[in-house]
């Protein structure tokens, strides 16, 4: 009676653990991930709700042209004196984080630009900073808020105080 109880819970536990779907492990390549989280033309880009009732492919542009306007604002009202002549480009590696709050991640400029102009760093910076908050990335597939990175080149052009 006792080894017959005893086969019955050996051939139960067996059942039960022959059955059960913890002992599965479920794995996912980087190839996968990498598939997944790559941008596609679904997700949303980062925007201003003044760009949101444009079509798809002109809210970018309106989003850069937006902070291009801010960003050259802010340097005419810094009122940097050049020591001496400047027609140059500097491009601006910035980043719009989920939260849609602006960063400055680079700044490419000069050294014959940082010379004439040594506080357009800083000017830059602040401006940045100081973007509007924005409508954050989106990845469409997954429905959450993502960090995005772009570039944006700012034209400098300038004449010494005479």
């Amino acid at each position: 009676m006792k080894n017959k109880i005893l086969s019955l819970l050996l051939y139960c536990l067996l059942v039960f653990i022959s059955s059960c779907e913890l002992f599965e492990s479920t794995t996912v390549s980087s190839k996968e991930i990498k598939k997944a989280s790559a941008w596609s033309s679904k997700d949303q880009a980062p925007s201003f709700p003044e760009c949101e009732s444009l079509e798809k492919k002109d809210q970018m542009e309106c989003f850069q042209n937006l902070i291009s306007e801010y960003v050259m604002a802010s340097i005419a009202d810094a009122n940097l004196v050049a020591s001496s002549p400047i027609q140059a480009s500097v491009v601006l590696r910035l980043k719009v984080d989920k939260k849609g709050i602006f960063s400055l991640e680079e700044a490419e400029i000069s050294n014959d630009v940082l010379e004439a102009l040594p506080d357009l760093e800083t000017v830059l910076e602040d401006a940045v900073v100081n973007l509007p908050k924005a409508l954050p990335a989106t990845k469409t597939n997954v429905g959450v808020y993502v960090d995005a990175e772009f570039t944006l080149p700012v034209n400098i052009s300038a004449q010494p105080a005479e």
